[in-house]
């Protein structure tokens, strides 16, 4: 069974409360997990909307992911610095303002910018998490934290169907309105029900640190994202994949020096927290394989021989199963959490999404199949969402938990843009047919479901590794 104890509150809050808080953490996070699938479905028309070329939109999902990779990590430590109530309520007020920019753009450039801005609301999730341990107390804790994770998967997941149905009937501006709309009620429900924390790690940001972490991120993160369309030996994605990581080594080396560092590189490299990392990020791999392949294979022509010849709206409502599916196991997987461990419930959501990606694989010809194994797949998925937070909470303390989220925030963003690029490279590179009217073979989606597959192969060695480190900080 496990155990984690909660940070002392100056005042407990009553179970009343404390379900009131967590209700508004989960929607505020599923609101964060929502922007990033927000536009999606209208990436095929955003460039006759805004008369920009698809190079330009394609950083309309690429700079929500930067941001939200980024902001996790920064407002993580800013959390931990000047209270994690203050700090969501910020990044909620991104949201709302990235909103109302966004509903008002009419260039690639504003919507891009506006895209960031709702991109940072992802520091939500971390924050949350974190500040969980100043309001639910004993084995409650566990359950408040897989609610909050498995809003990740239910919001990618519901919000392609989302908006997909928005796509059909109404003008995209409205999914700008409709978030800005949402974000303040998730303002308002965090100012009114969520306690300030009772006392707050005081110090100093890192402001250097902040500076290294943003271009090394940024740059390594840009150049997965578009080496496929600059090409894998380009000048620039070159310069970036070699520049950036140097850059990070160099980061790494000022860090260790620092007294108060944007992210402690000696707990991160603590075996647990190290390999639930490594985990973290085989988990984002394995989760975009399916929401970027996946609707591709819907909507591809039945004349293709494999394609099940779908609309988009048709697709959005394939997906809204999956985010059902993943809202109603959250109890479970956190009684799982709790009853057997962490890695456990680790160890299993892997089996889960690897059993998923394996049914898609061998059978994908008709929807109801394609449905089925989405479903496993997301099961999976959002049980590893449930079991990664609960790892880190049992070994970093609670002044260095909204870092330590961040990180693993970040490492999530950086599994979803390796499977991005990797996905984008298998299905542009293996064609039937050539020019304008050339579309991804069947293999070409094989083998996309064979490396997500494969992520999930790699948690479970991950998991392993986790063990020896666990059980000897735990005797």
């Amino acid at each position: 069974m496990v155990k984690i104890e909660a940070l002392p509150a100056a005042s407990p809050p009553s179970p009343a409360k404390r379900k009131r808080v967590v209700a508004a953490l989960a929607y505020a996070g599923f609101l964060a997990s929502l922007m990033q699938a927000l536009i999606v479905p209208l990436m095929a028309d955003l460039p006759r909307h805004l008369n920009a070329g698809p190079g330009e939109t394609t950083w309309l999902v690429t700079a929500t992911l930067l941001s939200g990779a980024v902001g996790s990590v920064l407002f993580g430590r800013l959390g931990d610095l000047y209270g994690k109530k203050r700090m969501i309520v910020v990044s909620l007020a991104c949201l709302v303002l990235g909103s109302l920019i966004g509903a008002l753009a009419t260039t690639a450039g504003w919507l891009i910018f506006a895209r960031c801005l709702q991109g940072v609301t992802m520091a939500v999730v971390p924050l949350g998490i974190s500040a969980l341990r100043n309001v639910v107390l004993g084995h409650q804790l566990i359950g408040a934290i897989a609610t909050i994770s498995a809003m990740v998967g239910v919001g990618g997941s519901l919000g392609l169907s989302l908006s997909a149905f928005a796509a059909q009937f109404f003008a995209w501006q409205w999914l700008f309105w409709a978030s800005a709309l949402l974000g303040s009620l998730a303002l308002v429900a965090i100012t009114f029900t969520m306690p300030a924390a009772p006392s707050v790690h005081r110090g100093r940001l890192d402001v250097v640190g902040v500076i290294g972490l943003l271009v090394g991120v940024v740059g390594l993160l840009v150049g997965i994202s578009n080496g496929n369309s600059w090409g894998w030996s380009a000048g620039p994605t070159l310069f970036l994949l070699i520049g950036s990581p140097l850059i990070l080594c160099l980061w790494g080396v000022y860090e260790l020096r620092q007294a108060e560092p944007i992210i402690d590189l000696r707990v991160a490299s603590r075996r647990p927290v190290l390999f639930t990392n490594l985990a973290t990020i085989m988990v984002g791999v394995g989760m975009y394989g399916m929401i970027l392949a996946l609707p591709q294979l819907i909507q591809l022509p039945a004349s293709t021989g494999f394609g099940l010849g779908q609309t988009v709206f048709m697709t959005g409502l394939c997906f809204a199963p999956s985010g059902i599916t993943s809202l109603l196991l959250t109890s479970t997987a956190a009684r799982v959490t709790h009853k057997k461990g962490p890695r456990f419930s680790m160890f299993l959501g892997a089996l889960i999404m690897a059993a998923g990606y394996g049914a898609m694989i061998l059978a994908h010809d008709q929807l109801w199949q394609v449905i089925v194994s989405s479903i496993v797949t997301s099961a999976g998925v959002s049980i590893c969402f449930v079991a990664a937070p609960s790892l880190l909470l049992r070994h970093v303390s609670g002044n260095a938990m909204g870092q330590a989220n961040g990180l693993n925030n970040l490492a999530r963003s950086l599994g979803t843009t390796i499977s991005s690029a990797v996905t984008a490279a298998v299905l542009t590179g293996m064609r039937t047919g050539q020019g304008p009217g050339s579309s991804p073979s069947e293999e070409a989606f094989l083998v996309a479901f064979l490396v997500s597959g494969g992520a999930a192969v790699a948690i479970c060695i991950f998991v392993a590794l986790i063990g020896k480190g666990e059980a000897r900080e735990h005797q």
